[in-house]
């Protein structure tokens, strides 16, 4: 009996091991390139009044884990192996534990176009909120960033229970991060379908200069506890891609693909990239964090081999979607860039068909 024990307690301690592995590896790919993880830290350092900038430009390597971690994952793997008998949980932990291993951080597969996190990241947000008898309030911006001189659209709308639009009578205040009121916007509807609409220059109001940050539009009605809020950041201009690009394989049988930018103004900065065989197929996403200078750079974005591979087609492969932006309170950021970029001919078995780690 007493044996039994041991053996459960071994089994639990493996299990509970593994999920201490898969919570810290993917904490670790969110640290070299998730960007909620990257806002984080920043809000971290300004809370501590450490430098978001470093003196010295440097690169930051986003490849592999530290040679320890990676020996203990396999380690982990192969106790899991070893278990006469799996579970469910198990076998989903050893997949998850492959999957994870079989490309390099900096890159994720995308199955469908939803995934697309530079796509996710610029998707305009529309917000709708019910009231107890079934009135709604729907409020978008026709952005999620802005620059300095832009025009912010703020659309509203409300409708019955039956999901019809009708009149409304809406108020709405200008707020900075969630602290300062601005003042007062007036919605109207202009075209009558509705849809009521409200314009206003990104970073002034009334006359007055607006810092970067998020603002938010709080939307009411005349209907007793109906109202909203719809968000948007007014961002620093960061700089922008020229349009220029390249490509090749690497000696390790990967696509790099490298982009020329612009540097507005120097400090750390954070590239993605997404790689499609075509406008409606997508394969993966790369990332890239450094330091630069302002001025023209070439960003280096890898997709590892495999992850082509995996995809199933033999190039071209369009460039989809580029986007940048600089590690500053809250993110700075310009639009996506959409290049209209398609690689050279290469054929799959140009890649690698390796894992990154093999396990």
């Amino acid at each position: 009996m007493l044996k039994n024990s041991k053996g459960r307690f071994r089994a639990r301690l493996v299990v509970a091991s593994v999920f201490t592995f898969i919570v810290g590896a993917f904490g670790y790919w969110m640290l070299v390139g998730g960007e909620d993880v990257v806002a984080a830290v920043v809000t971290t350092a300004k809370a501590e009044g450490r430098p978001l900038q470093s003196r010295e430009p440097a690169v930051v390597e986003l490849k592999g884990a530290d040679d320890a971690g990676e020996a203990e994952s396999v380690k982990l793997w192969k106790g899991i192996q070893a278990l006469p008998t799996k579970t469910e949980l198990h076998e989903s932990l050893l997949s998850d534990l492959a999957r994870f291993h079989r490309y390099p951080p900096e890159n994720r597969a995308i199955k469908s176009l939803d995934q697309d996190p530079i796509s996710q990241t610029f998707a305009v947000d529309e917000r709708t909120t019910q009231s107890e008898e079934g009135d709604s309030l729907t409020l978008w911006t026709d952005q999620k960033f802005y620059l300095r001189g832009d025009e912010v659209r703020v659309f509203a709308y409300r409708a019955n229970s039956d999901g019809d639009r009708v009149s409304a009578d809406l108020t709405a205040l200008l707020v900075y991060e969630d602290q300062q009121v601005v003042g007062s916007l007036n919605f109207a509807d202009s075209d009558g379908d509705l849809i009521y609409e409200v314009l206003l220059p990104a970073g002034a109001y009334q006359g007055q200069v607006l810092e970067e940050g998020i603002f938010k539009v709080i939307v009411d009605t005349d209907i007793d506890g109906l109202r909203d809020a719809a968000a948007f950041t007014l961002s620093e201009d960061t700089g922008s891609y020229t349009g220029a690009l390249r490509d090749s394989i690497t000696a390790e049988g990967n696509l790099l693909v490298e982009a020329e930018v612009e540097i507005v103004r120097g400090g750390r900065y954070y590239f993605q990239g997404s790689l499609y065989n075509d406008e409606q197929s997508p394969i993966g996403t790369s990332q890239y964090a450094v330091e630069l200078a302002a001025g023209k750079h070439w960003i280096p974005l890898e997709f590892y081999g495999l992850l082509i591979r995996d995809a199933g087609q033999d190039g071209p492969y369009l460039v989809k979607q580029l986007s940048i932006a600089r590690v500053t309170v809250p993110l700075a950021r310009n639009s996506a860039f959409e290049p209209d970029y398609y690689t050279e001919r290469y054929s799959l078995d140009q890649f690698t068909d390796i894992p990154y780690q093999e396990i």
